[in-house]
C-alpha cells in the first residue's frame, strides 16, 4: 500500500492539487476572520462564530472533494482510459483503495490546516475542542469521498461536481429545522453537523444532547459508510475499465 501511496502522490505533485490542499483552507480561514472583523459577526457570541465557521467549512467540502476527483479521475481516464489505474496492482482492491486513501489523506491535512489557522486566529476555544471538531469533519466527509470517488469513476468527473454542488446546498438547508430528523441518513450533512454539534453541545452544563446526537449518529453512520465502502470496492473489482461519459 505505501508503494502503491507514493505512486498515487507522484501522479499529483505536478498538478495543481497539492497547491489547493494548502492555499485553499489558509484563504477560507483568513477571509472569515476578517469578516468576523469587519462585519456584524463580530457582535455575535464566540460559540457562534465558531459554529458559524464549521458549519460553513463543512459545507463547502462537497464542492471541494467534487473538484478534486474530478481532477484526479480525469487523469486516469487521460492515462490509456483507466488501463494505468486497473493494471497498477495484481489487487484491484488495493488500487482503489491507495486512489480514495490519498484523496482523504489530503482532506485531512486541508482540514487540520483550517482549523489550525482560524484557532491561531481567533483563540476564543481551547485547543482540545478545536482537534474534535477538525477530527469531526474529517470523519464526518469519509463517506462522501467514497461517493464522489464512485460516481467519478462510474459516470463521470462532470457528475461528482454537479453532485458536489448539490450537496453543499442540501448540507446547508440541513442545518435548519428542514434537516433535523433526516440528516442522519445523509453523508453530506454530516461533516456541518457533527462538528456545529460538538461546538454547542461542549458548551452546556447538560451533556445529554450531545451524546445523544453523536450516538444516534453512530448508530446510523457506521453500517452506512460501511455499506457504501464495501459496495464500491465490490462494484470496482467487476468495472471493465470502460470510459465514463467524456466531460
Amino acid at each position: 500500500m505505501v508503494k502503491i501511496l507514493k505512486s498515487e502522490f507522484y501522479k499529483l505533485k505536478h498538478t495543481y492539487l497539492p497547491h489547493i490542499h494548502i492555499i485553499l483552507p489558509i484563504i477560507y480561514a483568513i477571509i472569515f476572520y476578517i469578516m468576523v472583523r469587519i462585519t456584524g459577526l463580530k457582535d455575535y457570541a464566540s460559540i457562534s462564530i465558531i459554529e458559524t465557521y464549521l458549519v460553513l467549512l463543512g459545507a463547502i467540502l462537497p464542492i471541494v472533494c467534487g473538484a478534486i476527483t474530478f481532477k484526479v479521475i480525469d487523469m486516469e481516464a487521460n492515462a490509456g482510459h483507466f488501463q494505468v489505474l486497473l493494471s497498477t496492482t495484481k489487487s484491484r482492491s488495493k488500487a482503489y483503495g491507495g486512489k480514495l486513501l490519498l484523496l482523504l489523506i489530503g482532506a485531512l491535512f486541508s482540514i487540520s490546516l483550517a482549523i489550525l489557522m482560524f484557532s491561531f486566529l481567533f483563540r476564543q476555544q481551547s485547543y482540545i475542542a478545536w482537534v474534535i471538531e477538525g477530527f469531526l469533519l474529517f470523519v464526518g466527509c469519509i463517506a462522501t469521498y467514497v461517493i464522489h470517488l464512485w460516481i467519478s469513476l462510474m459516470i463521470g468527473g462532470s457528475a461528482s461536481i454537479g453532485l458536489g454542488f448539490a450537496e453543499t446546498l442540501l448540507a446547508l438547508i440541513s442545518m435548519t429545522g428542514l434537516g433535523e430528523k433526516i440528516w442522519y441518513f445523509l453523508p453530506c450533512t454530516w461533516p456541518s453537523r457533527l462538528s456545529a454539534t460538538y461546538s454547542v453541545g461542549s458548551s452546556l452544563a447538560d451533556s445529554t444532547y450531545l451524546h445523544d446526537t453523536l450516538s444516534m449518529w453512530l448508530y446510523i453512520a457506521v453500517p452506512m459508510t460501511i455499506c457504501i465502502l464495501i459496495c464500491s470496492f465490490i462494484w470496482f473489482n467487476k468495472w471493465d475499465g470502460k470510459p465514463y461519459s467524456s466531460d
